[in-house]
């Protein structure tokens, strides 16, 4: 027993999850331990989206060193619809339900644990995480450069919105939109990148009308944009 690291009580408590002492603490009136757990389980969270972003984006990285932008593309089209369709077809699509859409879109947004800023008009919902979760924050934090940068697409293209000098992370946007057009002839969301990637904010933006998507956010992923519905 005197070689032992930790008790048998020690280590169950290491078995819990985070979530199950956190209602335990509310339960028992205790605030202050309760906020204490919240925000380790917080930074859990974000150690393991960090984790899963960084691993993506070096994979990415070598598909396009490796094999080139048309490579790219495809594996890019592929890895996204492999969770964006199922997304997208789990979502309510009758026109009436527009709301509740977009407020489980969002919600899904808090996943990347940044605040968001949401703005309405007679025309769109427009979303900013601030700042980006993901592709922003690898920009800030600097993975574009040094020996061991993540890949940047130096061509502008549909995958990079016609860019030159594009972080591959942020590439998976096209993707989305690309995805919805050939299933649904119309993109929820699309995205408007920020002027400066990584400093200032990007926009997704939901139309309320999705026939009055502007016909840039086509021609930019050369798509067609369909013809009004009679």
């Amino acid at each position: 027993m005197a070689d032992r690291f930790f008790t048998e009580d020690e280590l169950r408590d290491m078995e819990r999850r985070t979530v199950d002492r956190l209602t335990d603490a509310i339960d028992a009136g205790d605030s202050e331990k309760a906020k204490k757990i919240a925000k380790r389980m917080y930074n859990e969270f974000l150690g393991m989206h960090d984790l899963y972003r960084n691993w993506i984006t070096a994979t990415l990285s070598e598909v396009a060193r490796r094999h080139g932008d048309e490579e790219l593309d495809e594996v890019m089209l592929e890895g996204v619809r492999a969770w964006w369709k199922p997304i997208m077809d789990s979502l309510p699509s009758a026109p009436e339900d527009l709301p509740r859409k977009i407020k489980m879109f969002a919600s899904g947004l808090h996943g990347h644990l940044q605040p968001l800023d949401i703005t309405e008009d007679d025309e769109k919902i427009e979303i900013k995480m601030c700042p980006c979760g993901s592709g922003g924050r690898l920009i800030s934090e600097g993975k574009y450069e040094g020996e061991n940068a993540f890949h940047t697409i130096k061509e502008g293209q549909p995958l990079t919105y016609g860019r030159p000098d594009y972080p591959v992370y942020c590439a998976h946007e096209y993707a989305m939109e690309k995805i919805d057009i050939q299933e649904r002839g119309r993109p929820f969301v699309v995205v408007e990148p920020a002027a400066k990637l990584g400093r200032d904010y990007c926009s997704l933006i939901v139309y309320k009308d999705p026939e009055n998507i502007p016909l840039k956010y086509y021609d930019r992923i050369g798509m067609k944009k369909p013809d009004k519905a009679s």
